[in-house]
């Protein structure tokens, strides 16, 4: 069973609505600040509610909310990273390789290839069987990195298994940081002392501003405040493709009218 926890502010109602259909039936739970909305039609979709104080740093309402939050590991999503696709029975599969070799985080969003002194061959349906291997040659299997190197932000927002202690450390540490400053490259430094991982394949969907494994499909829907820009290229404003998820993304921006928002 995942434990799927979604980071949100009722300011970002529109977008949470949207994340909250996608968590249906897993039953996640909600971090969001005390306000005085009736939110009954969101967090009737939750099995969990957990409030932070609107005053607070970003990284005091993660540690607020984490530290009342009962499992040691969970898989912490922001509410602008619209889950699109899980194979929750590969998740639980990573989950129990990170429980079983005491990793810290796993950061589920496709990385990109860079300097590494590990690599775990993750492809296999019984994890005794994943091991250690020298590249990530094959077309048709997942791969864990490891994150040794400060400047490729081995602390970020992505979608991520975390675990508990590790997170609450960081959180602590670093309580004056907001969501912009989280990572920074303090950050980054402390935490090469952890044991964190990220997803890598060759075969992959491109998503727009980030690539995703097909085990995992989010589709990051705003930059700067402002919605995936739809147009005919299937590109971001930095020419970055979303094609594998376009139909996705047309759907929802005609369901939920996206087009009239001012985020839009």
């Amino acid at each position: 069973m995942i434990d799927y926890v979604v980071y949100s502010n009722s300011s970002y109602l529109d977008i949470l609505e949207i994340q909250t259909e996608k968590m249906i039936g897993k039953g996640a739970t909600l971090f969001i600040d005390k306000n005085d909305k009736d939110l009954s039609y969101i967090y009737s979709n939750y099995k969990n509610v957990i409030f932070y104080e609107e005053s607070q740093t970003y990284a005091q309402r993660i540690l607020t909310c984490v530290i009342q939050y009962e499992n040691e590991y969970f898989l912490l999503i922001h509410d602008i990273d619209i889950v699109l696709h899980s194979n929750d029975k590969k998740l639980e599969d990573l989950l129990s390789y990170m429980k079983k070799t005491n990793l810290d985080r796993i950061d589920i969003k496709r990385t990109s290839l860079t300097s590494t002194n590990k690599i775990i061959d993750a492809s296999f349906d019984d994890i005794s069987k994943w091991i250690e291997c020298s590249d990530v040659n094959d077309e048709n299997k997942l791969y864990l990195v490891k994150q040794s190197n400060p400047s490729d932000y081995i602390y970020n927002v992505n979608p991520s298994f975390w675990k508990k202690s590790v997170l609450m450390e960081i959180m602590s540490t670093f309580s004056e940081k907001t969501y912009r400053t989280i990572e920074n490259i303090d950050v980054q430094n402390y935490c090469t002392k952890f044991n964190i991982y990220r997803t890598f394949s060759n075969s992959y969907k491109k998503c727009g501003y980030y690539d995703c494994i097909n085990d995992f499909v989010f589709l990051h829907i705003t930059h700067g405040g402002k919605f995936l820009s739809l147009n005919e290229n299937k590109v971001t404003s930095y020419g970055q493709s979303y094609v594998d998820v376009y139909e996705n993304y047309v759907e929802i921006v005609n369901k939920y009218e996206l087009n009239r928002s001012s985020k839009w």
